[in-house]
């Protein structure tokens, strides 16, 4: 069976995630969609706004034939590593392909970026310091946008390997709040948040959204009692942030101007979000230095092609469908990042049971 990848994170899913499905299938010709999914944190540090199972529904009702989790560690993280992880276990799953969008839709140009021995994901924090590299200079000019980042994230991981990057054109504007068919995942966000109709871009239900400010409270009540030691223990805290997060907690109870008085040419906001998650969940650096490589995958759900894909490759991997069954560090991990979001539900021991729980199956 011909297996094609993609690599998503539906906060929320929408229209144009739907087009990435069928333009996936339409361009490889395979016999499985296999995506995986960032569950209910992502990348840039935000909570999702719907969870890692609604996320699965809505990728299984629209085409994909399996879906996998990409553990939270490495979710809440640069691009390199959100890329690079998620790229290993598509590997582990033997696709052929694998598809992503890009603004500028050029391989060519994609390819030469990869080939660079820089980390994109931090060239704008090395910029304050007056690093500077002539050729990449361009991306800090608006050369490469977020889904750009990302495409030469992956296709760095896809090197020494035999599986065909396919670039397909972004739709949008990542950044417009412009409600249209095909909108972004910001202005459905907005819409929501602002309780405004945006069924002319997702045909979803979002019953009860998290956003990052509800978890504020607790992180202002962290920030204020740990210790600058203590926050220094943290994973991703670095470079002295502790005292910046400490002294700004203490001067904003409004999320928003916390987080704008923390951004900086050093801080972008992203990084500032992923790092506040790690001490929402009391992510230690040690344990992260300890953990195994992840040579496991988590199936978060699948139809029947997906079912058959999966007994096809059980011989050769490790495929995990409850929680009871994660590698121990990573369990502690993911269970801690659960009760975390749980906590901001009306019912949370419900999604705790559900965490619990196997696979959705279609």
């Amino acid at each position: 069976m011909k297996a094609t990848g993609i690599i998503v994170e539906y906060n929320p899913f929408h229209n144009g995630h739907a087009y990435h499905i069928n333009k996936a299938r339409e361009l490889t010709e395979c016999d499985i969609l296999i995506a995986c999914c960032s569950g209910d944190f992502n990348q840039r540090g935000d909570l999702s706004i719907i969870n890692k199972y609604q996320k699965t529904i809505a990728a299984l009702d629209h085409g994909v034939d399996l879906v996998v989790e990409l553990p939270f560690i490495y979710t809440v993280q640069n691009a390199y590593v959100f890329g690079h992880k998620a790229v290993d276990i598509l590997k582990q799953l033997k696709i052929e392909n694998l598809v992503f969008g890009s603004e500028t839709n050029n391989l060519d140009e994609l390819r030469k970026y990869a080939e660079m021995e820089i980390d994109v994901t931090r060239l704008k924090e090395l910029m304050h310091d007056g690093s500077s590299y002539p050729e990449a200079y361009g991306l800090l000019s608006g050369s490469l946008y977020p889904n750009d980042i990302l495409a030469v994230c992956y296709l760095k991981a896809l090197k020494n390997t035999k599986i065909k990057p396919i670039s397909i054109k972004r739709t949008n504007d990542y950044h417009s709040e412009d409600m249209a068919v095909i909108a972004s995942a910001s202005a459905i966000r907005k819409a929501v948040r602002e309780k405004k109709d945006f069924s002319l871009s997702s045909d979803i239900k979002i019953s009860e959204p998290v956003f990052n400010d509800d978890l504020y409270p607790y992180l202002r009540t962290l920030l204020f009692t740990a210790s600058k030691q203590d926050l220094r223990q943290i994973f991703l805290v670095d470079e002295g942030i502790e005292s910046l997060l400490k002294k700004n907690a203490l001067a904003n109870d409004n999320y928003e101007d916390f987080l704008n008085s923390c951004i900086s040419r050093r801080y972008t906001r992203s990084r500032i979000q992923r790092i506040l998650i790690m001490i929402a969940c009391q992510i230690k650096k040690e344990e992260v230095r300890n953990l195994p490589a992840n040579d496991y995958v988590r199936v978060l759900g699948f139809n029947a092609k997906g079912r058959e894909y999966l007994r096809q490759l059980k011989e050769e991997n490790s495929f995990i469908t409850l929680f009871k069954n994660l590698p121990e560090p990573y369990k502690d991990i993911e269970w801690r990042s659960s009760l975390l979001y749980a906590s901001l539900l009306k019912d949370p021991d419900a999604y705790i049971k559900r965490v619990l729980q196997g696979p959705i199956i279609k």
